[in-house]
């Protein structure tokens, strides 16, 4: 699946955030629209980088496409976009980097990889592990994308910066990205930890 994560999800986890699927359709309709956006600030901040900002405003077209596929299922079983609150996961990553940042937008593309990282690896979890099959195929559907994402936001990183350092600094990342979603407590939320519930499910994923 691409870049290894320090910390696996389990299979329970799916299963148990299946049970309220018009809560986890909502928050994932907010991460495509968050994933967009982060992908326009990207391109609006060092679009001198013409390679960069072609690849990253097609990104962004595509989470907005994605967005509205979510959307259009949550409202077809008669959700609705519910109010856009923080996301902690993210939220983390980003403070909790700045303490040893050299580079700011390093961290911002190898911190997008790792979100996309882990949210394949949550897309394959849902894939295989939801009983509803509508929703295991809408995962199934966007895995290739997550993954087509990730491996760009490793590619510009190599590009714009030493591969000793990008080695480096994801390294350290990787580790801070476990410890936060580890310690994350469970919500119907794409990137919800298990704080509290399933003790022994802190898993380091295989190499």
């Amino acid at each position: 699946m691409g870049l290894h994560l320090d910390w696996a999800t389990p299979a329970e986890w799916a299963e148990r955030v299946g049970a309220n699927p018009l809560a986890l359709l909502s928050d994932h309709a907010h991460c495509e629209l968050k994933a967009a956006a982060s992908a326009q600030a990207m391109v609006a901040k060092n679009g001198q980088h013409g390679e960069l900002a072609q690849a990253l405003s097609a990104v962004a077209i595509e989470e907005l496409e994605h967005f509205r596929q979510v959307h259009e299922l949550l409202l077809e079983r008669g959700g609705r976009l519910a109010p856009q609150e923080t996301n902690p996961y993210a939220e983390a990553l980003l403070t909790r980097s700045a303490a040893t940042r050299s580079r700011r937008f390093l961290d911002r593309l190898l911190v997008a990889e790792l979100i996309e990282a882990r949210s394949l690896e949550r897309f394959v979890l849902l894939a295989r592990h939801l009983a509803d099959p509508e929703l295991a195929e809408l995962y199934r559907s966007l895995m290739a994308s997550e993954a087509g994402h990730q491996a760009l936001f490793a590619r510009l990183a190599r590009s714009l910066y030493p591969a000793d350092e990008v080695e480096r600094r994801r390294g350290e990342l990787r580790a801070l990205e476990a410890d936060v979603i580890a310690g994350l407590p469970f919500d119907y939320r794409v990137h919800s930890g298990l704080a509290g519930g399933f003790p022994d499910a802190v898993s380091r994923s295989p190499e």
